[in-house]
C-alpha cells in the first residue's frame, strides 16, 4: 500500500502546482470571506511577507556576479519590456477591432485594454522561473524594471487611451515605488549581504525553499479568487458577455504566450532565458492592476464601472498560473540536464 501511494505521489507531482492551484480556487469558493479584504487574517501583510522572503531567498541563493550580468542581458529586457509595454496592448486593441461588432459591452471592451498596459507578475513570474530552472537573474531584473516602469505608463496609457484622470497618480506612484524597494529590492540586497553565512544551509534544503515560493504562488491565487467570490463580479455581467471574455482572455493569453516564445527564439536566447521571457513576457500583475484600476476609475464620478473593467484581469491572471504550473515541470525537465 505504501509503495502504490509512493507511486501515486511520484506521478502526480510534476503536476502539484497545478493540482494546488485548482484546490486553492475551490477553498476560495467556499469561504471567500476568508481570504478577501474583509478577512480577519492579514491578507495583505502575509502577500509582502511572502514576496520579501522569495527574494530575500534569491538574495541568498545568486551570486552577486550573476546579478550583475543579468543587467547586461540587454537583448533579454528589451524583449521583455518592448513586449509588455508595446506588443500586447497592439495585439489586444487589434482583437478588440477585430471583434467590434460582436463583443461591445464598452467597460469590458476597456477592462481589456487596461489588461495589456499592465507589468508582468512578481512574486509569480520570479518563482515560476525558479522552479522551471530558467534564468532567475534576468527575470528578477525584469520584473523589478516592469513595476516601475508600468506604474508610470500605466496612467500615461490611461490619460491618453482611456480617456480618465489621474490627478493623485504622483502620490500612488510614490507608495508603488516605496513598496518595490522595501518587498523586492531591500531583502534582495539583505541576501546578499547573509549569502557568505546561509548560503551552503539554503542549497541544502533547496527543495524547501522551492515548496515554499510554490506556497506564496498558491497564496497568492488564493487571495485574488476570494476578493473576487466576496465581490460577487461574476454576477454582474450577462452569460453571453462573460463567455466571449472568457475566449477573448483565453486567445490573448494563447497569442501573446506564442509569440513571446517565438521571438525570443528568433533573437537566439538561450533556453534558461526563453523561459524567462516566457513567464516575464506573457504575464500581467493583478497585485498592480487593481490598485492603479482603482486609482484611475474607482471615483464616484467615473463613467467607468470598476467592477467589470477588472473581470479581465481577474480571468487573466489565474489563467496564466494554470497555465504556467501546467508548463513549469515541462520546462524543468528540458533544462533539468543543463543543470
Amino acid at each position: 500500500m505504501r509503495k502504490r501511494l509512493l507511486l501515486v505521489y511520484r506521478g502526480l507531482s510534476p503536476y502539484a502546482l497545478v493540482l494546488g492551484i485548482i484546490g486553492v480556487i475551490a477553498f476560495a469558493a467556499l469561504m471567500p470571506g476568508l481570504g478577501s479584504d474583509s478577512s480577519p487574517l492579514p491578507i495583505s501583510i502575509l502577500k509582502d511577507a511572502g514576496i520579501f522572503m522569495i527574494f530575500f531567498n534569491q538574495g541568498v541563493l545568486l551570486p552577486g556576479e550573476a546579478l550583475r550580468r543579468g543587467v547586461k542581458d540587454w537583448q533579454l529586457h528589451t524583449l521583455i519590456q518592448c513586449y509588455l509595454f508595446i506588443f500586447i496592448p497592439l495585439i489586444t486593441a487589434a482583437l478588440l477591432w477585430l471583434t467590434r461588432d460582436l463583443f461591445v459591452q464598452p467597460d469590458l471592451r476597456m477592462g481589456f485594454l487596461f489588461l495589456s498596459f499592465l507589468p508582468t507578475t512578481v512574486a509569480t513570474a520570479v518563482g515560476l522561473t525558479t522552479l522551471s530552472h530558467g534564468n532567475v537573474t534576468g527575470a528578477l531584473f525584469n520584473c523589478t524594471l516592469s513595476a516601475v516602469m508600468g506604474t508610470i505608463l500605466v496612467p500615461l496609457y490611461g490619460l491618453k487611451w482611456l480617456q480618465s484622470g489621474a490627478a493623485e497618480s504622483g502620490i500612488h506612484l510614490g507608495e508603488t515605488l516605496q513598496g518595490i524597494c522595501l518587498i523586492i529590492i531591500l531583502p534582495l540586497i539583505l541576501g546578499q549581504c547573509l549569502r557568505p553565512k546561509l548560503e551552503q544551509r539554503f542549497r541544502h534544503h533547496r527543495i524547501a525553499v522551492n515548496r515554499f515560493n510554490s506556497g506564496v504562488i498558491l497564496f497568492i491565487v488564493w487571495a485574488s479568487f476570494c476578493s473576487s467570490f466576496e465581490l460577487q463580479v461574476w454576477s454582474r455581467v450577462s452569460t453571453v458577455d462573460l463567455l466571449i471574455c472568457f475566449l477573448g482572455v483565453s486567445v490573448l493569453l494563447f497569442i501573446s504566450s506564442l509569440l513571446i516564445w517565438k521571438l525570443s527564439g528568433f533573437i537566439a536566447l538561450d533556453p534558461a532565458s526563453k523561459i524567462t521571457a516566457f513567464f516575464c513576457g506573457s504575464q500581467k500583475s493583478l497585485s498592480i492592476g487593481l490598485p492603479l484600476s482603482a486609482l484611475m476609475f474607482g471615483s464616484t464620478d467615473s463613467s467607468v464601472n470598476l467592477s467589470l473593467l477588472v473581470i479581465p484581469l481577474l480571468i487573466y491572471h489565474p489563467a496564466q498560473m494554470v497555465l504556467g504550473g501546467w508548463l513549469v515541470p515541462r520546462f524543468a525537465r528540458t533544462l533539468q540536464p543543463m543543470k
